[in-house]
């Protein structure tokens, strides 16, 4: 990744290149303009090209220098806590859903309330429903780009070659995991966010009710994380998955797992090409969310895939504004991005891609599939607290590994769920 960040960098401006790794940034060497601003996002090779190009686009039209500073996803939220205790927050920057509220509950004047800036910002794009995603205590805080959830794809082949219906529930599931792992073969590899959904969605239609009321309160007990430790053990025993510290998405190409469960906003980088051992044709298809019942009628959600946020004391709101209405609905911007943060909200970019036939792949397709999915509901967004999740990982771990009780573990994910300061009580 290293050696095609410093590729596109260098062809479009000077700069200044580090490390990508967790915690370190990369930064662009400012022009001698009338105006700079500093612009925050997390990237991988696909999404760091066309930003950069659009970034270009930007400053000629606008007279202005952006400094980009970006990183892989493991490491954006350590450098943006660097940032915000130094007091040095980007101008412009991009936020994932749960920070939003979480960052928000620690500190209500980080960002700049945007309804103030719809001369600049063309905000009739986008519905009131969706602006409220990100309007907190009646302020605008942050513009959703898209939504984003969970799919299933499989690998096609894989499942013909062992005899397995496409599974559409979670026994069909287990029992994929079961006739696979003779050949070694996992039937829906997962990372931690696919498998804590996972387990979510499987609790919630066992218990029928959400983690988070319609307040976000917690409602979950000690016996319903239970349930989702459960399931986790059984998952990882029947060969559904490894653990998800073990997650490699080449698994899907080198006959080691027949499916993958991701975000949407994933697969354009999962599978748009295969470079792994076997590197020929494969089919994917995009399967079904499992539920106890076919097709599943709960537990599953969408979620602002990111917000583009301003921060309060930038030293430029009317060019953080452009920015950001740039980034959101310019005709540049859509055509270059396409639809790999999925199919954007802005009534405007959508128009772009409609026109250049843009919205036939395959996370457009998965995209589209989710928004017509009546079952799939909003996400709270405290359902995906980092602390909550490492919490429930931990003693999953324990469990399965150090023959820890399901039962004692269960209620310390609960009492570590209650002592989280951002989530309402």
């Amino acid at each position: 990744m290293k050696k095609l960040i410093s590729v596109l960098i260098a062809a479009a401006m000077s700069v200044s290149l580090a490390s990508c790794a967790p915690g370190s940034d990369v930064y662009i060497q400012r022009y001698d303009t009338n105006s700079h601003i500093r612009f925050s996002w997390w990237s991988n090779d696909i999404r760091s090209s066309y930003t950069i190009q659009a970034l270009k686009k930007f400053e000629k039209q606008n007279d202005v220098s952006v400094d980009p500073v970006f990183c892989e996803f493991s490491g954006y939220k350590l450098r943006l806590e660097t940032d915000v205790n130094a007091k040095e927050v980007p101008d412009v920057l991009q936020m994932n859903y749960n920070w939003l509220y979480e960052y928000y509950s620690h500190d209500p004047g980080l960002f700049y309330d945007m309804n103030k800036l719809k001369d600049k910002i063309r905000l009739s794009n986008f519905s009131q429903q969706q602006l409220e995603l990100g309007t907190i205590n009646g302020k605008l805080v942050g513009i959703p780009t898209s939504l984003n959830g969970i799919d299933m794809f499989y690998n096609t082949q894989t499942l013909k070659t062992y005899g397995i219906t496409q599974p559409s529930s979670w026994v069909d599931l287990i029992e994929a995991g079961k006739k696979l792992k003779p050949h070694g073969i996992y039937a829906m590899e997962m990372g931690e966010a696919s498998m804590w959904l996972c387990c979510a969605a499987y609790a919630e239609q066992i218990t029928d009710k959400p983690m988070f009321d319609s307040s976000n309160r917690l409602q979950y007990t000690a016996d319903d994380f239970g349930i989702m430790l459960d399931f986790y053990k059984k998952l990882i025993e029947n060969n559904v998955s490894p653990r998800p510290s073990n997650f490699n998405h080449m698994d899907f190409y080198n006959d080691k797992a027949a499916g993958i469960a991701c975000w949407i906003s994933e697969s354009k980088s999962f599978f748009s090409s295969n470079t792994g051992v076997n590197a020929a044709a494969v089919n994917i298809s995009i399967g079904e969310l499992p539920g106890i019942t076919e097709p599943a009628q709960s537990g599953w959600y969408k979620k602002p895939m990111s917000f583009y946020c301003i921060s309060a004391k930038t030293r430029d709101v009317s060019k953080s504004a452009e920015l950001v209405d740039f980034l959101l609905n310019s005709e540049d911007m859509a055509e270059l991005q396409g639809t790999e943060k999925g199919i954007p909200l802005s009534k405007s970019a959508q128009e772009v891609l409609e026109a250049r036939d843009m919205l036939s792949d395959l996370q457009a397709v998965a995209d589209k599939k989710m928004n017509e999915n009546k079952n799939i509901k909003l996400m709270s967004p405290y359902l995906e607290n980092e602390q909550l999740m490492k919490a429930f990982f931990s003693a999953g771990d324990d469990v399965l590994y150090n023959n820890a009780d399901l039962n004692q573990m269960a209620a310390q994910i609960l009492s570590t769920a209650r002592n989280i300061a951002e989530i309402p009580k």
